[in-house]
């Protein structure tokens, strides 16, 4: 054997020739010390390999000469020839050289029988003339890549040594499993290799493996869209809560290793992740457990191919991201959760999960998790990332940030969508900054089930479009004004600290039908530029006890999380008075009512509540509303205003006696515009502007659904227009 060289390699190329050239020498050393040629010269193997004794030699040693006698196989020799190869690739690394595979054997802890197991059979995929040899070598005639069998007598001659090295390798097959094809497909279900035949698997390194070797800056194709590394926007030092990052890095000081993040949706957790990753030095990799398959071994399968690629990058943390596995509530499903903490049970790297539900402390798991919930930003926190993230380009004119931020109180990750979104509208229009843009893009961001018992009113009218008594409006404005200095006064002038709950806006508008209850509800949103839900009261009534409020209360969760108004009609079927407790029935009733007054009270967004009795409101009940706003019948002069703006400028029209139409028809506002619409209908069949006869037509129809008719004679002067309708 020729002698032991030192020095670095001057590159990878020669550090594999080594390798190979070590194997070459292996194999001829055992040949000529186990294989003994038949009488006739030929080898043979039950099965049919035929080969000569020379040719054998030949293949792994062409300088030997043919005759080349038997000599003592020393397989500590043979050992240290590797060993050296080792030392000398690990030198060259520390000279800032790269030895791809000496970072593998470092990386996977890898034992030296497992190094010996590696180096072996990469050789073989390396040198294929190494093939003849090995598939005579091997137990199974033909198989040309090593047997753990062969590898156990090519190792050592010492049976009790080759006994003591198999079983380390049951004991350490997952392990093994990263590296050799197939190997994860001889374990019991249970997790437990197969021993009748183990000895005999077939060591040919993964595809995954080789194609590391090959290029180790390139990531397994296999986790194309499940698997991310994190890059430098990921792992940056937070903006805002870098009190939480400082707390992260204290756990792990103190020896944590697995994390639960709790957050909503963009608030930040996977960036926490990150940061704590970047001060200690780790590279991360982000999972997308969405993605990952249901169950099984399918999906063990893929968990211990993920632990191993984060072994190959780095030794990375391993990031599973949003456990959020029912898609109707958004609740994790821990069940699942179980399941992959199972298939990641051997993984001793840094471990992140995260979610948007409080951990569960029933599950099973092995492990030491440590809980860590990702607090709602503050106003002052949401008013710093919309300064980041717009800057100066993109605020729009007379933008009120503080409002901005207290009314949509989106995580940072929303927000930098909502300006990603902003800019590629303003890019799509055309138009420098506006504020209509960034108020869609914030409302697009808002993720809620609302339109399950609620319906969204569109939002038309303005002001000008409600006719009221000015102290009516007056009232309206300062609702309005209580919601744009929310922060103003109970944050900056200390008011939440006075006001545990009832920090919201709630009002009740009463009056009779028609009245533009519905139309101050709609007035408001687009004032506070907000959407408007309607709820649907079938919906939410329900026969069976304690059902209504379960319903009610799902409204109020997803009305938060929408951050629109709430807009109840006919709202004294849910809050009637309160009763005797005559039956169970009165019993639950009152239970129900008390139940809205506590939502109500912790609700901190707009709730409006519209009614045509509110007499019938339980007084308690009463007291508890911010505003309660009486939407009078129309007198003379609001009608004749109505009148007067019922019809938009574009409608063509006759003089029409406004003055008239007021004091002759007692009509509600709603009703004036149903006979606003029917005469421009009648005109425009007729091709013709809208005129008297066309308006007092209509009157004459809002009429009859009253169950009143109409003669022409009561219609005074302008009994001749209506003599042929």
């Amino acid at each position: 054997m020729s002698g032991i060289r030192t020095g670095i390699f001057q590159n990878e190329q020669e550090y594999y020739q080594a390798l190979t050239g070590w194997a070459r020498e292996l194999l001829a050393s055992y040949a000529l010390t186990h294989v003994k040629a038949s009488e006739n010269g030929m080898l043979r193997k039950n099965g049919g390999v035929l080969i000569t004794r020379a040719e054998l030699l030949q293949e792994l040693k062409p300088e030997l000469p043919a005759s080349a006698g038997e000599e003592n196989y020393d397989p500590e020799l043979l050992r240290a020839a590797l060993a050296d190869i080792r030392e000398r690739g690990r030198e060259t690394m520390r000279s800032g050289g790269m030895i791809v595979m000496e970072y593998l054997f470092h990386a996977l802890k890898l034992t030296e029988f497992e190094g010996f197991l590696t180096a072996l059979s990469l050789a073989c995929e390396l040198d294929h003339g190494l093939g003849l040899a090995i598939g005579y070598l091997n137990e199974q005639n033909g198989v040309r890549v090593p047997s753990l069998s062969l590898c156990l007598r090519l190792y050592t001659e010492k049976e009790e040594e080759q006994r003591f090295l198999y079983q380390e390798c049951l004991q350490d097959w997952e392990k093994l499993g990263l590296l050799f094809e197939g190997m994860e497909d001889t374990s019991l279900g249970g997790g437990i290799p197969v021993p009748e035949g183990f000895q005999e698997f077939r060591l040919k390194l993964d595809f995954r493996i080789l194609s590391y070797l090959q290029n180790f800056e390139q990531e397994d194709p296999a986790l194309g869209g499940i698997v991310r590394t994190g890059g430098e926007e990921d792992m940056r030092e937070p903006l805002i809560q870098k009190k939480l990052t400082d707390g992260l890095e204290a756990l792990y000081d103190s020896g944590a290793r697995s994390f639960y993040l709790e957050g909503e949706n963009g608030s930040g957790k996977k960036l926490q992740a990150g940061a704590l990753c970047r001060r200690k030095g780790l590279p991360i990799l982000y999972v997308d457990s969405g993605k990952l398959p249901e169950e099984g071994e399918s999906l063990q399968k893929m968990l211990r191919r993920i632990m191993r690629e984060a072994i190959l990058q780095g030794g990375s943390a391993l990031c599973v991201c949003d456990l959020e596995g029912d898609p109707e509530t958004g609740r994790v499903s821990w069940e699942r959760v179980e399941q992959i903490l199972w298939g990641l049970r051997t993984w001793q790297g840094v471990l992140f999960l995260t979610g948007g539900s409080e951990w569960d402390r029933k599950i099973r798991c092995e492990r030491l998790i440590r809980k860590v919930r990702i607090p709602e930003n503050t106003t002052e926190e949401r008013i710093l990332l919309w300064k980041r993230f717009l800057g100066e380009e993109l605020f729009p004119e007379g933008l009120n940030l503080e409002y901005l931020a207290d009314k949509y109180r989106l995580p940072a990750g929303h927000i930098r969508q909502s300006v990603q979104e902003y800019e590629d509208r303003l890019l799509l229009e055309q138009s420098g900054p506006d504020e209509r843009y960034l108020l869609e893009a914030c409302r697009a961001q808002l993720e809620h089930k609302l339109g399950k018992d609620a319906v969204r009113i569109p939002v038309h009218y303005r002001w000008e479009d409600l006719v009221l008594p000015d102290p009516q409006k007056k009232l309206l404005r300062d609702a309005c004004d209580q919601v744009r200095l929310h922060h103003q006064v109970y944050h900056r002038w200390g008011f939440e600290q006075k006001l545990a709950y009832g920090r919201g806006v709630s009002m009740i508008f009463y009056g009779p039908p028609g009245t533009g209850k519905t139309m101050g509800a709609q007035v408001i949103a687009g004032e506070l530029a907000m959407e408007l839900y309607k709820v649907d009261m079938a919906g939410v009534m329900s026969k069976y006890v304690g059902e209504s409020e379960k319903k009610l209360g799902n409204v109020f969760e997803q009305a938060k999380k929408s951050q629109s108004i709430l807009f109840f009609d006919e709202a004294d079927v849910l809050f009637g008075k309160r009763t005797d407790q005559k039956d169970s029935n009165d019993k639950y009733a009152n239970a129900g009512t008390a139940y809205l007054l506590q939502k109500i009270e912790e609700y901190e967004g707009i709730i409006i509540l519209a009614t045509n009795f509110l007499q019938n409101f339980d007084n308690a009940f009463l007291r508890r509303f911010k505003f309660i706003i009486e939407f009078p019948f129309t007198d003379v002069p609001r009608r004749r205003e109505i009148w007067e703006r019922v019809f938009p400028a574009d409608t063509p029209r006759e003089d029409l006696d406004y003055g008239y139409l007021a004091e002759e028809f007692k009509f509600s506002g709603s009703q004036i515009k149903n006979v606003a619409v029917a005469a421009a209908f009648l005109a425009a069949g007729e091709g013709v502007p809208v005129g008297m006869r066309h308006v007092l037509t209509g009157v004459k129809r809002e009429m009859a659904k009253t169950g009143k008719t109409l003669l022409a004679s009561d219609f005074g002067g302008y009994y001749y227009l209506m003599e042929e309708v």
